[in-house]
C-alpha cells in the first residue's frame, strides 16, 4: 500500500514526544484506519507520542490499544507531516475513535541516552581540535554512530573525547529545548554540526546543553546529561572523504 493514499486529505499530526520526550503513554483519536492483507494494519491518529524513523533515530515501537482491540505497532513512518503507525492487530477490531498509546519505553530510552551522547561528543570533539565539527549522519541504533565531514582526528583526540565527555557526564549539566527562527538561528547557533544540512524553515527546534553550542534537532533527548551513565568511543571508520566515529553508553 503507498502511504501517500494512507495520508492523503489528512491534518498534520500534533507530535507530542517534540513537547516531552519522557511520555510513555498517551490517549489520542484514530482518524484513519487501512488494512493490508488479513491483520497488519497503517493508522493515522490525531497525535502520538511514537517517534517515526527519521533524523538518524530508529522508530519508536508499542502497542495502540482500546476495549475492543490491541495493535502491536511495529514501525511509525512520518509523511508529509503525518505520523503513520504500521502494525498487526492482535485481537479485536480496530476502527476509528478513541485509543490509548503505549512505547517500548526501554528502546526509546535507550535512544535518548545515545542521542544526547552524540551531541556530547561532537562538543568534545570542537572543544579539543579547536575547530567546530560538521556532521553528515547519525544512526542510534546499533552500531550507533556519528558521520563527520572531513579526515578524522587522531586517536590520542578521540580518548581525550571521552574522557572530557564522561567527566562532564559525572558533574551534570541540564539540556534545554526553544523553538526559534531562522534569523535567530544564525545568531544563536552559527557553527551547530549541521547547520549545512538544515532545510530553510520558519522556526527550528533547538537543543542545547548546558556550555554547549544550541543545535538544531527535532529528536528525543535528555533532560540532563548525567543520566547518559557513561559514553565509550569503540572506533573511528573512514568513509571516504569523511569518518564515522562509532559509540555507544552503558
Amino acid at each position: 500500500m503507498k502511504l501517500s493514499e494512507v495520508v492523503k486529505a489528512m491534518d498534520k499530526t500534533e507530535l507530542l514526544y517534540l513537547k516531552d520526550s519522557y511520555a510513555k503513554t498517551f490517549q489520542g483519536r484514530v482518524l484513519r484506519v487501512e488494512f493490508e492483507k488479513k491483520k497488519n494494519v497503517y493508522l493515522v491518529l490525531d497525535k502520538t507520542i511514537f517517534h517515526p524513523k527519521g533524523g538518524g533515530q530508529p522508530t519508536d515501537k508499542g502497542r495502540i490499544s482500546n476495549q475492543n482491540c490491541e495493535v502491536n505497532v511495529k514501525k511509525a513512518l512520518y509523511v508529509g507531516g503525518v505520523v503513520v503507525h504500521w502494525g498487526r492487530l492482535l485481537q479485536g477490531d480496530i476502527r476509528e475513535g478513541l485509543v490509548f498509546g503505549e512505547i517500548d519505553w526501554e528502546r526509546r530510552h535507550l535512544y535518548m541516552r545515545r542521542h544526547t551522547a552524540g551531541h556530547l561528543l561532537d562538543h568534545c570533539l570542537t572543544a579539543l581540535t579547536g575547530r567546530p565539527v560538521e556532521t553528515t549522519e547519525s544512526w542510534l541504533e546499533k552500531p550507533c554512530y556519528v558521520g563527520y565531514a572531513g579526515s578524522p582526528p587522531s586517536t590520542n583526540y578521540l580518548e581525550r573525547a571521552e574522557e572530557l565527555a564522561n567527566e562532564m557526564i559525572s558533574k551534570g549539566a541540564a539540556v534545554t529545548i526553544e523553538n526559534i527562527s531562522h534569523t535567530k538561528l544564525l545568531e544563536v547557533a552559527p557553527h551547530a554540526p549541521n547547520i549545512y544540512r538544515l532545510p530553510v524553515l520558519e522556526t527550528y527546534r533547538i537543543v542545547t546543553i548546558e556550555g554547549c553550542t544550541p543545535i538544531p534537532c527535532a529528536g528525543t533527548h535528555l533532560n540532563n546529561i548525567g543520566e547518559i551513565g557513561r559514553l565509550t568511543v569503540e572506533k573511528i571508520e573512514e568513509c571516504g572523504s569523511d569518518y564515522r566515529v562509532f559509540y555507544d553508553v552503558q
